[in-house]
């Protein structure tokens, strides 16, 4: 019987300097979106599907508090994001102050709980 394996859980903010850390667990990379807030940053993130093509484009807005995930199955408008919780080599969960989040996970899977 093999050992579970242990994952490293980070907990952050969610603002601009969480950005980076994000698309790094998703194993992509941020590009300020083609749109842009007044006096405010957007950027999305396309997460890979392994061979196949991109299964999720979250667009990330952090000075509104707002995480959109685009899926084929699937359009989800998250707001009032507090925190994220960067689940090393698996997801990322965007969470409420009101304890209801929005999974996205690296192979390109969104799930909301509220």
């Amino acid at each position: 019987m093999s050992e579970p394996v242990q994952r490293t859980i980070t907990k952050i903010p969610f603002d601009v300097r969480a950005i980076a850390e994000i698309a790094a667990v998703l194993e992509s990379a941020s590009r300020p979106a083609p749109f842009q807030l007044p006096g405010g940053e957007v950027f999305q993130i396309t997460v890979p599907a392994g061979e196949g093509p991109p299964t999720v484009m979250v667009t990330l807005w952090p000075t509104i508090h707002r995480v959109d995930a685009i899926s084929p199955a699937a359009t989800v408008v998250f707001t009032d994001v507090a925190m994220v919780d960067l689940v090393e080599g698996v997801e990322v969960l965007f969470r409420r102050r009101t304890g209801e989040y929005l999974i996205v996970t690296r192979g390109g899977k969104v799930i909301v709980r509220s």
